[in-house]
Order: C-alpha cells, then structure tokens, then sequence
C-alpha cells in the first residue's frame, strides 16, 4: 500500500486531528435510559490511594499483546484491571495534575499551551542558531525511538474502545466520535494505527513487538482503560484530555525526526502548538460532574479525573527513551543472533592459519567481538567492504532497516566502540526468541459471521468487533468504522437493524 503525502493533505489532518467538535447528535433517537457508569465503582480513588501499592502483572508485555490482539479471558481482564488500580495510585502520587475547579481549567490549559509555544520557538532559535539535535545523535537513533514508542502508539484510541457498545446512548456519542477520529473515520489515510504501522515498514521499524518490557507500560495503561469503561469513565475522561495536550518533547523529536529524513508526517496530527480540544473536555466534565449528587462526591470525581490525567506521564516518557539508547548495546544485540555463525566462521579461519586458542566451546559475544576487531574484521573504506558484513552476506544472515543502520553508525565510530567493548555490561541483553510474544490465534471477527437474517444486536456487534484494536486498522475494520459512523449520524436503531449488512458490503 502506498501513501502520498502533500501539503494539502496534512493541513487537512491539523484540521480534522485537532478542531474536532463533540457536541450531543442533536438527531439521535435511542433510548435515554442512560447507566450511570460515573458511579459504579464504590470507592474513590482518593480513598485508595492511601492504601499500600497494588503488585504489577510480572510479564507487561505479555498482557499488551494478549488484550490487544484478541478478546482477553477473565484472568488478562483481571490482570488489566491490578495493572491500571497500581497506575493509579502511582499517578495519585504525582504532581502537575489539573485544577481542582472546573471553571479554572481552561485557564490553566491555555498557560501551559502558552508556555509550550515559548519554549518551542527558543528551540528553534537554538537551532537555527548552530546548536546540535537535543535528542538524536544519528539515525539508527532516531529509529530506535520510533520502535519504542510504537507499542503505544499502534493502540492509539484504545481506552476509548468500550464505549462503542453504548451506541444507543447520546451520553456517549462525543466518546464514541472521538474514537472514530483516532480510525479515520474509516479511511484508511488517516487511520492513526494504520499511518504509523506504514511509518514503521518504510524505515525497516519491524521489530517493535520484541522491545523490552519498559516500553509497554503506557500502551498497557490505554488497552486496560479500554477493556474497563464502565468503571473508569472519570479517568478515561482525564485521560482523553491529557493525551490532547501536546508536548513539547514530541514537537522536537517530530523537527529532529525530519532532519534526519525520518518523514514524520504520522506526527502532525499530534504536533501542533494550537490546542483546539479544551471546550470539547469541559463539555464531557459538565455533564460527568453534575451527576454529583454532593460537593465531597464532586471533589472525588475530579480528583479521578485528575488521576486519569496524569496516568499520561507514566511509563517511559520521550526524554527516558531517548536516553536509553546505547549504540554500543544496540550493535550486540542486533549481532547476538548472528554470533553462532560468524564464530563458526572465525574459528575455521584461524585453523586454516594455524592458529590454536585455547577457546570454550563457545566465545562470550564480547569477546568474540573483541577477537573480531583485533584480527581486523571490522575494517575497510565503506561498511559492505569489511570481512564482518561479508561474511554476513555469504551466510544470509545480513540485517536490514533499523539494524542496518545500527551498524553503519557504528561502523563510523568502530575505532572507539571497539576499544570500549571490554568493559560492556550484556547481563540484560536476551535472545530475540526469549522476548518474542506468544501469539494465541483467536478467531476473528468477519463480516461473513452476519447475513440479512441476522438482529441489530449481531449486526452491530459484528461492527465493534472489526473496530477493535487489533482489528479496525484492517480493510474490514476501516468499513465498519464507517458503517458505525453512518449509524451515529442517522441516529437510528432500525438504521441500524436494515442497512448496517447491506453497507459493509457495498462498493467502494
């Protein structure tokens, strides 16, 4: 699938990404026996958050790819539900939070995008200026960071998906829309999964499943808030608001990106100095807080609202990734999978000249790395010229994309890795295998699982199940958002029951 990007397109994206308005469906028709999801859980949060840290699930990344690529069990349901209870109270802790009154709110946004606005543009002056890149030294640094974010970023929306279900209720349309927003609306160039996933294949970015652990804390935070809207509606609000509000670390890495030919254009729907969401979030407070039947309740409901803000600030931040990074590291773990078979190689050519170390069975990576610099192995005028990459190619073992790149910058500097690599630390480093996921097929929602004798009930959730995560990136899941987009606008439950078959199975 090819994309082409012009001007046009992206100023078109600053418009729908962030002048979205969510106002109620003036024409909607369903039911108005609207649940109270604000209240079902009995206890505050400001309750709990003095009662002792809850136990993170051992495997976070495990858990992110169980709830994101299937319908999770009650037992990833319970964990999702100990894993967002800790967040909390660890985003209870933390300071910088919203305004406890509501009508101060907009106020204190507005600084902040004032701020943000100030700060970027002395940026800019700096650089212009002659000052070097603040977060990437070289590309593979650079792609290093698009890895690492995308287990957040290929779940985009996701704490919004559970309200999908509640298609009958007005209460939840402005949700509802704003998770069509994150898809697209159904078409496919400005789905935001479907726009990073392209991001990622075209810089050779293939391998984000087997980051380590740390990268999927927030990805985990948006999956579990979506599989619990019933009773997190208060953070899931907070949270909506705090992902809206631009950082002014992600405008910097977007600039850096593009300087090193990392086209950024998934970026500029969140890149933007201008901040049009604010009315939209207290137009969902209003009505979240008048359900209040006191002014203690009131406070607490806020408050959970503030902590679901804040549970935007944990994980690994863009500063934490970008400081994570070790080019030294990075060359033996993309060489770690490879070592068996450049040891082979190397052995057979000392025999053939004469040469007898007394070796293990097996060298340790370091040293074998070590051994390969001092015979030479890592010289010559261009990457491609030295006897490491050679032998690489006569194996068919030779790396691409992101890996690539790794050794080519390292090869840039090989005269002072190499004298380092004595006093590397490889305790952490782990075999590809040990940290590919395990992938349990579930069977997928279709469109063949619904014909025209088939209820409104199945018909509809037929279409949220092709909006999943896992799923509403796919060319079926683009046509149900669109179906579930028609449904909302017309505001009709025989709508629904008719026509929803009829429309996933239309031409383009």
């Amino acid at each position: 699938m090819s994309f082409e990007y012009t001007g046009e397109w992206i100023m078109e994206e600053f418009a729908l990404g962030r002048g979205f308005e969510v106002g109620t469906l003036s024409n909607l028709v369903f039911g108005r026996e609207i649940p109270k999801l604000v209240l079902k859980r009995n206890k505050p949060v400001l309750e709990v958050a003095e009662s002792p840290a809850l136990v993170r699930p051992s495997n976070v990344r495990q858990l992110y790819h169980t709830l994101s690529r299937q319908q999770a069990d009650a037992q990833a349901c319970k964990a999702a539900r100990e894993f967002l209870d800790a967040s909390l109270l660890e985003a209870a802790r933390l300071p910088e939070g919203l305004p406890a009154e509501l009508n101060e709110l907009q106020r204190v946004l507005e600084k902040r995008a004032a701020t943000l606005s100030r700060d970027y543009r002395a940026y800019l002056k700096d650089r212009h200026k002659g000052q070097p890149r603040r977060y990437f030294n070289h590309q593979s640094h650079a792609l290093h960071f698009l890895q690492a974010i995308a287990p957040t970023r290929m779940v985009e929306g996701a704490w919004l998906y559970g309200f999908l279900r509640f298609w009958r209720d007005a209460q939840y349309a402005p949700l509802c829309k704003i998770y069509l927003k994150s898809l697209g609306e159904g078409r496919e160039q400005c789905n935001q999964v479907r726009l990073y996933q392209h991001m990622l294949d075209s810089n050779g970015c293939q391998q984000w499943q087997q980051m380590d652990e740390q990268y999927y804390v927030q990805g985990l935070i948006r999956l579990a808030l979506g599989h619990h809207v019933e009773e997190y509606l208060p953070e899931i609000i907070g949270f909506n608001l705090g992902y809206e509000q631009v950082s002014l670390p992600m405008l910097i890495a977007a600039y850096e990106l593009s300087e090193l030919d990392v086209q950024p254009h998934y970026f500029t729907l969140h890149a933007t100095e201008d901040d049009a969401c604010i009315a939209s979030a207290i137009r969902l407070l209003q009505p979240l807080l008048q359900n209040a039947a006191s002014e203690e309740e009131r406070l607490a409901l806020m408050q959970r609202v503030n902590n679901g803000y804040k549970l935007n600030q944990l994980g690994m931040n863009i500063d934490d990734i970008v400081a994570s990074f070790d080019l030294q590291q990075a060359f033996l773990a993309v060489m770690q999978p490879r070592a068996a078979f450049i040891e082979r190689v190397y052995r057979i050519d000392c025999m053939e000249r004469g040469i007898r170390g007394r070796w293990p069975d097996s060298l340790p990576l370091v040293s074998l790395m070590q051994h390969l610099c001092n015979e030479g192995w890592m010289q010559g005028e261009t990457l491609a010229q030295t006897r490491l990459w050679q032998t690489m190619e006569r194996g068919g073992i030779l790396p691409n994309g992101y890996e690539a790149q790794v050794l080519n910058d390292w090869f840039g500097k090989a005269e002072e890795y190499c004298k380092r690599l004595a006093y590397v630390d490889t305790q952490h480093l782990t075999s590809v295998e040990e940290r590919m996921p395990e992938v349990v097929h579930a069977e997928q929602p279709s469109l063949d699982s619904v014909s025209t004798a088939s209820s409104q009930d199945e018909v509809m959730a037929c279409v949220i199940s092709l909006m999943s995560p896992q799923m509403h990136h796919t060319q079926e899941g683009l046509k149900a958002a669109r179906v579930y987009k028609s449904i909302l606008e017309k505001g009709s439950e025989l709508y629904s029951q008719h026509y929803a078959f009829f429309l996933m199975r239309q031409a383009e």
